[in-house]
Order: structure tokens, then C-alpha cells, then sequence
């Protein structure tokens, strides 16, 4: 993880001390904006119908970097199927819990979430709303390929966040065609995005999070039961379509960012974390592959945003959002 947090400062860094050259040739707006109808075809129609299913989930996992060891948390998260219509830039989609991504029928976890993105030309507002009761526990020992499970309802999880992105290669360079289908990317094209985040998170158990045989192999700032986080920082990265024939295409983006965190945890006792902050890195990807068409449009995305914070004594809590949607869209004129 020291090479991970390296490697973001080192990136985030470079990326500003660069910004006088590569945004020379990018007009940075709030509200107007100019989109080259090369590129993007801004409204193929006013609105659309559409079918999504989705998957979303909270994990998070405590590791000891002396050890090699560590413990993840997994939920019995749900899957949703329903309907939804867009218009312009907004999409509604309305769905029902079908299943759980786990074939476990006495272990469920008890979750609200609440994951939604708002996208504009310039602009990408993310909100992450996650209750979560209930989590499959299993640790991960060097050199043992099957980790050992067990289901530990008494943990609950609370993820409040709102990230910014600001998408300085707008006039040729569309979130909405990639991940929403609102729009058509006609041709290959990548932008520099940056932003900022703030997040709050809280983690209870009624016992320690690490199992009983494996306390002599962490360190007492790892063996806790509580934690409460509030985080905020600077992201920036690189966003890309891939415009492939008959429509197709694949979009990728790498987004890391530096995260200043101040909190307590519980061990024995509660104890702060950092002095008086802590400086730890932080990733978000948006991810997907589809296809826009002129009548129809279908999109495969995925979007993950991971979170990484020192504990001390090289003991670490990670946790993550992550989102899974399949939508496919009939243009209605």
C-alpha cells in the first residue's frame, strides 16, 4: 500500500504541475458549453424507454501488513430488475429486489442503497447513500487458497459520499453517451477529469472484527469494532471511449485521488486516527461497454470507488462502493 499511495501522490502531483500544458487548448466552463457534433451527437431523441437490472454493493476488509494477513467483509448483496424513462440528460429508473448475488437463503444482509450519478456536459456528480447490515467474513492466508467463511450479522455499515468530476474534454469527450446512452460518441476520444470528494463512514460490530485464532497475528489498532471516518481530497485522472464499428464501443477510466481522513476507531479503546490527519489514497473507476444506435441503445457499466486508510502500526481498513447495471434503451422521437 506505500507504493500505492506513492504512486497516486506522485500522479496527482504531476497532473497539476502539467496543467498549464494540457489544458492550453481546453476551455474550462461551468455552464455554457460548445459540443462538437462530430464527435457527440447531443440528442439523438428527447426521449427514451428503457429496461435496467443492477448490483450494487459495500464491502470493506481489515489487513496487517506485518502478517500478510487479511480479513474481508462481503454482503449478501441484492439484485434489481425494472424500468425507467430519460429525458435529456436525467434517466428515472424504478426496480424491485429480484434475488441475492449469494444462493444462501438463512443469510441475508438488511441494505438500503442509494448509489446515483447526475451527468452534464461538463459535469459528474456522484451520491452514495449505503446502509448495510450482515456481512460473509473470510480470511485470506498466505499460501491457503480456500479462505475460511462465516456469516456475521452484528456488523453494520453506514457510507455517506458525494463525488465532483469535472470533465475538461467536454466538446469532444461524453459521459452521458458512455454510461447513460442519452447521447452518441461518434468518434474515439479521451479527456483529463478532476475533482473532489468528502465521504463519512461508520462501521459497528458488537464483537471484534477479527476472528479469536488470528488476534496474535494483528496488532491491537487492528482489532476493532468500531470506526468512524470522515474523509475528503483532490482526484484526478483520465477518461476514454474506445469507438468501435456498428456502433460499439468500450469506455474506460482510472481516476486516483489523495484522501485526508480524520476519525477514532475501537480497539479496547478508542483511539484517533492520524495525528492530526491521515493522508491515504483513493481510486474510482467507470467502466462499460454498449452500443448506441439511432433507435435502440444498451449499456454495460460497472463503477467501483475504493477507499484505502491507515489504522497504524501498518494495520489498514479498506473499504469500497461498487455498482453493477445492464440498461437497454428504445429512442422514442
Amino acid at each position: 500500500m506505500k507504493y500505492l499511495f506513492v504512486t497516486t501522490a506522485a500522479f496527482v502531483l504531476l497532473f497539476f504541475l502539467q496543467s498549464n500544458k494540457s489544458f492550453c487548448q481546453v476551455k474550462f466552463t461551468l455552464i455554457k458549453t460548445d459540443i462538437d457534433s462530430s464527435y457527440i451527437e447531443r440528442r439523438p431523441s428527447s426521449w427514451s424507454a428503457r429496461i435496467f437490472g443492477v448490483s450494487k454493493s459495500q464491502t470493506f476488509s481489515l489487513s496487517d501488513l506485518n502478517s500478510n494477513l487479511k480479513v474481508s467483509f462481503v454482503p449478501n448483496a441484492k439484485a434489481s430488475l425494472g424500468l425507467g424513462v430519460s429525458y435529456g440528460n436525467f434517466a428515472l429508473d424504478l426496480g424491485v429486489n429480484i434475488s441475492h448475488t449469494k444462493k444462501d437463503t438463512l443469510n441475508q444482509t438488511k441494505s438500503f442503497d442509494f448509489l446515483s450519478t447526475l451527468v452534464t456536459n461538463q459535469h459528474v456528480l456522484g451520491f452514495n447513500f449505503q446502509l448495510h447490515g450482515g456481512f460473509f467474513s473470510s480470511t485470506q492466508i498466505p499460501l491457503v487458497d480456500t479462505p475460511a467463511n462465516s456469516f456475521r450479522s452484528d456488523i453494520r455499515t453506514f457510507n455517506l459520499g458525494i463525488n465532483y468530476l469535472y470533465n475538461f474534454g467536454y466538446r469532444k469527450f461524453s459521459f452521458n453517451a458512455a454510461f447513460l446512452g442519452a447521447q452518441i460518441q461518434k468518434q474515439s476520444a479521451g479527456a483529463p477529469v478532476v475533482g473532489v470528494f468528502f465521504t463519512y463512514y461508520d462501521l459497528r460490530s458488537n464483537d471484534n472484527l477479527i476472528p479469536t485464532d488470528l488476534h496474535s497475528s494483528f496488532s491491537s489498532y487492528g482489532q476493532i469494532s468500531e470506526a468512524n471516518l470522515l474523509s475528503s481530497g483532490l482526484l484526478a485522472g483520465y477518461a476514454y471511449t474506445l469507438v468501435l464499428p456498428k456502433s460499439f464501443y468500450i469506455s474506460v477510466s482510472l481516476v486516483p485521488g489523495i484522501a485526508f481522513n480524520i476519525g477514532d476507531a475501537k480497539s479496547e479503546n478508542y483511539y484517533h486516527i492520524g495525528h492530526p490527519v491521515t493522508v491515504s489514497p483513493k481510486l474510482e473507476s467507470l467502466n462499460a461497454v454498449g452500443y448506441g444506435g439511432k433507435k435502440f441503445y444498451a449499456v454495460l457499466s460497472y463503477s467501483i470507488d475504493q477507499n484505502f486508510v491507515n489504522l497504524g502500526n501498518k494495520n489498514q481498513l479498506n473499504y469500497n462502493a461498487s455498482k453493477a447495471k445492464f440498461v437497454f434503451g428504445i429512442r422514442i422521437k
